[in-house]
Parts: C-alpha cells; structure tokens; sequence
C-alpha cells in the first residue's frame, strides 16, 4: 500500500522544487521592468514602471531621452551616476552601450542655428565690422576659421574667437558662463566612424555634474515636472514620503 504512494509523493516533491525555484529565481525577460527599486539615502523607492508604460502609451522618449521607438532605452542610471567620480569616469566606456556614446560625445557638431544673414541684416544693420575685425586686421570681411584654427598659438582658436564675439552682444547667453549651445550648434546623433572621443571639458567650462544631472537631480528634475504638468502624482517639496518610503 505505501509502495503505491511513493510515485505520487516523489511527483509531489518534485513538482513543489520546480514551484519553489521559479518563485525564488526571478525570471529572465527582456522586455521593460514591472517595478523598479531606487534605493537611497532619503528611503527606498518602488516606481511603478509598468503603470508609467500604460500612461504614456508605450512611448519610452517621454521618460527616456531616446526616440520613443526604441523598445530597449537604456535604464536612468547607465547615465545619471550617483556620483560622477573617477571611478564612474574610468568605468563607463565598460557598462554603457555603445549606442549611448553620442549622447554625450559629439564631435560633429555644427552652427547650423546660427544664421549669418539674420546677424547681417537684422543684428548689425550692416555693418560688417559689428562681428568682423576692422581693416587693420582683415581687409575684408572673411571666414573666421580662415586665421582662428585649432592649435594655433599666435591667434586665438576658433572657440575662444567665436565665443568671444558673441559674448560682446550676447549676453544672455554669456553673462553666467556659456549656455544654451544649441542656439547655435546643432550636434549629430550619429559618430561617423571611430572618432576621438574627448572629455566634455574639452568644449564645455560647465562641470560634469551639471551637464549631466545625477540621479537623484535627474529623477527630481524629469518625474516631478511631468507630474506637476499632467496636476497628477506627487511632486513638491511636501510630497517627498509619496515616492521615498522611511
């Protein structure tokens, strides 16, 4: 009599292993997290990631500062690091995709923005000499990149050159430092071909810590402005304990 239960209670123990390893071993997907944990210092925090999918209707560049067709963004952190120390600095060319070197590397930008005709006509009611040096320098009105190149040592390179011009009349732009790049250049998102990729002081004075909020800044910046847009969910400064868990 017990030699007949002994199948069914070895079925029984094996069918209870397989259930306790799938409910211990979490399941590997590739597809976009339910929850996700942001553990810090000010209390843990679970976002409701599937929620924020069905919200924004599947659209991940409304979070992520990716094209929404993209079905695999990157996560928040592989960019906005907790701290940008030197060993985030020695490490990420290691744990960031490739895909994501653009973002932050773009050596083929332009001045696409910047219009010529509009500083001529408008700005300088045509007089050259508003932006151009005068005839004791140049004859006549020419390129700026034909004397100012990068690498000379007996003028100023381009950079300093351009910018200081402007900053003569911009001062919007110029009285905090440089900002708002892209009023002018225009950056493409694509690298073409192995480029040397320079550190962001190369062009920017800003420290890299504001160019590219951390994570808390960059989670405080993008989730409670969307929230106080849409009048929904928390955001304020009274709202912190709607989000962190003490």
């Amino acid at each position: 009599m017990q030699k007949r239960y002994l199948p069914i209670a070895i079925v029984t123990g094996v069918l209870f292993l397989i259930a306790a390893g799938g409910y211990i071993i979490p399941a590997s997907s590739n597809g976009p997290p339910l929850r996700t944990l942001l553990d810090n210092k000010g209390g843990k925090v679970i976002l409701n990631h599937i929620n924020h999918i069905q919200t924004m209707q599947k659209d991940c560049g409304v979070c992520h500062h990716t094209s929404g067709n993209d079905v695999n963004p990157p996560k928040c952190t592989a960019c906005h690091a907790k701290k940008f120390d030197d060993i985030f600095v020695a490490n990420h060319q290691n744990t960031l995709d490739e895909k994501l070197c653009a973002s932050c590397h773009h050596p083929s930008s332009t001045i696409d923005n910047f219009s010529h005709d509009n500083h001529a006509d408008e700005y300088s009611g045509g007089d050259c000499l508003t932006c151009h040096h005068d005839p004791s320098i140049e004859l006549e009105p020419q390129a700026c990149s034909n004397c100012h190149m990068d690498g000379s040592n007996s003028v100023l390179n381009l950079k300093e050159a351009t910018h200081t011009r402007c900053a003569d009349c911009h001062d919007d732009m110029y009285k905090d430092g440089i900002k708002g790049c892209s009023n002018c250049h225009t950056r493409s998102v694509n690298l073409p071909g192995k480029l040397e990729q320079k550190t962001c002081t190369t062009c920017h004075e800003t420290p890299v810590d504001q160019l590219i909020p951390t994570t808390m800044n960059a989670f405080h910046i993008q989730c409670m402005s969307c929230h106080e847009e849409m009048g929904k969910g928390p955001f304020g400064d009274e709202a912190c304990y709607q989000c962190h868990m003490k």
